[in-house]
């Protein structure tokens, strides 16, 4: 049923995440696209080179979260690409969506046990705007 998953995380929850996306996937072919999106919005008056360190450590933390990603979802009949990319999260993992033509996003709700309740912004944007089905793995106790 579902053929192309877009898996989204910043690198918290990648077991919940994993374990959920496994399920999906079973002995199926399938293609799983990981993504990370390095968040550029900071402070106004964040001086250049303080936003370029940041950039660039947040980049290093991408590859690190996209490689354990994929040694999670790793399986004998699916494929794995991971992507980074820069900008306003939400946006950007609907945006992949839409450009690589998915079936599902996989995303956690992000929230703390207090904040239960609600989802995080960025869950809320993508479930509201995605252009396919999306499932959300409670990431909380």
């Amino acid at each position: 049923m579902y053929e192309k998953i877009l898996v989204a995380t910043m690198g918290d929850y990648l077991e919940e995440i994993s374990k959920h996306t496994l399920g999906l996937v079973e002995e199926k072919e399938c293609e799983l696209i990981g993504i990370y999106v390095v968040d550029t919005s900071v402070p106004f008056l964040t001086p250049s080179k303080v936003k370029e360190m940041m950039k660039k450590e947040l980049n290093e933390r991408g590859k690190d979260v996209i490689n354990k990603l994929e040694a999670k979802l790793k399986t004998p009949n699916s494929t794995f690409k991971g992507i980074i990319v820069e900008g306003d999260p939400a946006n950007e993992i609907i945006k992949t969506a839409e450009k690589e033509n998915v079936d599902m996003i996989v995303v956690g709700t992000g929230k703390s046990k207090i904040d239960k309740h609600l989802l995080g912004s960025v869950t809320e944007k993508i479930v509201h705007s995605a252009p396919c089905t999306v499932l959300l793995v409670k990431t909380y106790q």
